[in-house]
């Protein structure tokens, strides 16, 4: 099988998993007992919270650790606006993922009023929209640094600054960015982040939340205290460990990583325009993640040309909506009818993909492609 489906999610890097296994087998400590084993553990946690700030220009105490970036968004929607009592009116990106999507809907029972921010064609925010829409109730902008599904980077300092100059705070969903382009909070402006480590290399069920020093937010998760108050429950510290591990290898792979990814994106391109012409990226010329394109193919559902291309692991979507039916609202909000929508497909490479994959992929899915064409 050829799998270009890294945006959903990454192997677990050997060397990742060498330093966990300690922690579940032979110290297997809750970092919070006070014993010296605790210490210990809590010890190592903090070393992590340090590799994970380094990987985004961050302090170490700027760093929560979480489950994930669902719960992340949670924390930093949710917690934002629960301080936030002056300011009822949350700007969100269109083209957001679910986590952000639904916790901002959500909040609408108590009275919040949540906005959505249209795109372009490309998927980039319309900054003027933005502008006009800004103003001294709006407690939040979210807005994704580089989209799951199409890769497209927006220009999340520009944002920051129109936000910041009417009060907002500016949270990001930077799932797809850790190893995929340089990250710095601070030159971006960000008030608040959200990450997963099994997006770049590190195990499920960890991530982390960055908190900009100052910005005040409310638990979502009570019982105990931890994280410095803002997410109570017993520390995940073989997964901390390797968040941390996978925080310092993206960072000493960057470059050679991007420069890999977008050479291998470039080739599966060219492979499949040699042999499908007509083929559509749909970002246009929109700057994206090296290792990202999402490709339409005019009168060939995406369902039918997987099926028929079941060697070739892609996707139609987000992972997390992958099974839902509807077309995609990220494709749809970027101007796309749902029947365009339903003909894109999204492949995503990684540190273990080969040229030789591009050449077998797009062999696959041309043949899957015109095989679907064929039967419409």
């Amino acid at each position: 099988m050829v799998y270009l489906d890294y945006n959903a999610t990454t192997p677990l890097a050997p060397e990742v998993l060498e330093l966990m296994i300690p922690w579940m087998i032979e110290k297997p400590w809750n970092a919070a007992s006070a014993h010296v084993g605790g210490r210990i553990a809590l010890g190592a946690v903090e070393t992590a919270r340090g590799e994970v700030a380094d990987l985004i220009g961050a302090r170490p105490k700027e760093i929560v650790f979480t489950s994930g970036s669902t719960e992340a968004n949670n924390l930093a929607i949710r917690g934002s606006l629960d301080t936030a009592t002056d300011r009822r009116r949350v700007l969100v990106a269109a083209t957001e993922h679910k986590a952000v999507l639904e916790t901002a809907e959500a909040l609408t029972a108590s009275g919040v009023k949540v906005e959505m921010l249209p795109v372009h064609r490309d998927g980039l925010v319309d900054l003027e929209y933005l502008s006009t829409a800004l103003g001294g109730d709006v407690a939040l902008v979210s807005v994704m640094l580089a989209n799951n599904e199409t890769g497209v980077i927006q220009p999340i300092d520009q944002i920051a600054r129109l936000a910041h100059h009417s009060g907002a705070l500016v949270h990001s969903d930077a799932t797809q960015a850790p190893g995929r382009m340089q990250i710095d909070v601070q030159e971006l402006g960000l008030d608040l982040a959200s990450f997963s480590a099994h997006k770049f290399y590190g195990p499920k069920g960890v991530g982390a939340l960055y908190v900009r020093r100052g910005v005040s937010l409310s638990p979502q998760q009570l019982g105990g205290g931890h994280e410095a108050g803002l997410r109570s429950g017993t520390t995940n510290v073989p997964g901390v460990v390797g968040m941390g591990a996978a925080s310092t290898l993206a960072q000493q792979n960057l470059a050679k990583s991007v420069e890999q990814s977008q050479r291998l994106i470039d080739l599966l391109i060219g492979c499949i325009n040699e042999k499908l012409p007509g083929a559509e990226v749909v970002t246009g010329t929109a700057k994206r993640l090296p290792n990202t394109v999402n490709l339409r193919f005019p009168g060939a559902d995406g369902e039918a040309v997987m099926v028929n291309a079941p060697n070739v692991l892609m996707s139609t979507g987000s992972a997390c909506t992958s099974r839902v039916p509807d077309a995609s609202h990220v494709l749809q909000a970027m101007g796309r009818s749902q029947e365009e929508a339903y003909e894109c497909l999204r492949f995503s490479v990684g540190r273990e993909t080969t040229a030789e994959e591009m050449s077998v992929a797009a062999d696959c899915v041309a043949s899957a492609v015109e095989r679907v064409r064929e039967l419409s």
